[in-house]
């Protein structure tokens, strides 16, 4: 693989997210979220129960920051945050059905453009893509060189 395949690679991943990111925002725009707010709702949705920490660490965000826009979440009854099993002061975040009727409603309008994508890409695309993102969405927080 050449460096200008990998950059190419890595400009596509960012300019298809930010594409995503816009469309889904679009179909959620009437709750008010700001990027943030979104942002934790869409981790909810990939990882339910993650913790405030984890939260943290993926966003790139001070931990009071998170935890008062956590706290907003919670007002707006889109997102639940029961203790932890084994650790009380822990908190399980995910998503409450209101939050996950919202997410996978936008999911729903948008399935029918990525219909279409994908099967003008076909399937072996589809699936080396989904492993691919499946990487790249396993990165650690400060990657570092292999």
């Amino acid at each position: 693989m050449t460096d200008e395949n990998l950059d190419r690679g890595m400009l596509l991943l960012m300019a298809a997210s930010r594409r995503l990111d816009v469309r889904l925002r679009s179909l959620v725009a009437d709750e008010g979220l700001s990027p943030l707010e979104f942002s934790i709702l869409m981790e909810l949705l990939y990882d339910p129960g993650i913790d405030v920490t984890e939260l943290r660490t993926r966003l790139g965000s001070t931990t009071p920051t998170i935890a008062r826009v956590i706290a907003g979440l919670e007002k707006k009854d889109l997102i639940l945050r029961p203790r932890q099993t084994g650790d009380g002061r822990r908190r399980a975040l995910q998503l409450s059905e209101r939050g996950n009727t919202l997410l996978l409603s936008a999911f729903a309008h948008l399935r029918k453009s990525m219909t279409q994508v994908y099967r003008q890409a076909g399937e072996p695309s589809v699936s080396g893509a989904l492993d691919l993102l499946e990487a790249v969405a396993e990165f650690p927080p400060e990657d570092a060189d292999p």
